[in-house]
């Protein structure tokens, strides 16, 4: 992978995770009977800064207002002060940036998320394109153009790293962006058609190279 200069890495089990399952959403769906309308949701959640306090009293009884919201914030202080970073990733950004390669972060997140990014890794990117920020969720090809347009990079200078060969792989692709697919459960550096696997971030130093 020669003649890059941007790697764009997706945050939430790439560069760091929630201890245990990710429960806060999913539960409070569940619990709302409104699995149905949980897509949507999501993606009124991932793509805006509007707080679920305000979409829940359009859903809810007004009995049951108090109760959920009660809820839904202590289960979401839960979660994100569960969040950890992944052991190599501080070591990994730094040395990237030592050898003079620009960093971004492009990830599919709810706002309340956004404190985990602040605290674990304050002004560590050169650029954020954050889905509840620019009303785009990956894969859409616009997300990934919006990180082109803001850098200033084209495609092919550009190194997309994430865990979800949906949204990351195949969203890069659909971008002309070239992927590496985070992949914790394996061992090795895996040449596929159309991407490369690595298992830690590690890795990609190796590839980069």
């Amino acid at each position: 992978m020669k003649e890059k200069k941007l790697i764009a890495f997706d945050l939430y089990d790439t560069c760091f995770s929630i201890q245990g399952e990710h429960l806060c959403y999913a539960q409070l769906f569940s619990d709302l009977w409104i699995s149905d309308r949980r897509r949507e949701l999501k993606k009124v959640l991932l793509t805006s800064n509007t707080p679920i306090e305000n979409i829940i009293p359009d859903i809810l009884p007004k009995n049951k207002i108090d109760e959920y919201l009660y809820i839904y914030r202590n289960a979401l202080r839960n979660e994100i002060n569960s969040v950890w970073l992944f052991p190599e990733t501080s070591s990994v950004l730094f040395a990237l940036k030592e050898r003079w390669y620009k960093i971004a972060a492009i990830s599919n997140i709810a706002q309340p998320y956004i404190e985990s990014l602040n605290t674990l890794l304050p002004h560590t990117f050169d650029y954020e394109v954050l889905s509840c920020n620019v009303g785009l969720i990956k894969p859409d090809k616009k997300i990934f153009d919006c990180l082109k347009n803001i850098s200033w990079y084209h495609a092919d200078q550009i190194v997309m790293v994430g865990n979800s060969l949906s949204s990351d792989v195949q969203g890069a692709k659909n971008a002309d962006i070239d992927p590496v697919h985070v992949n914790r459960a394996s061992s090795w550096i895996i040449q596929h058609k159309g991407y490369i696997s690595i298992s830690s971030l590690e890795q990609l130093l190796d590839i980069l190279k």
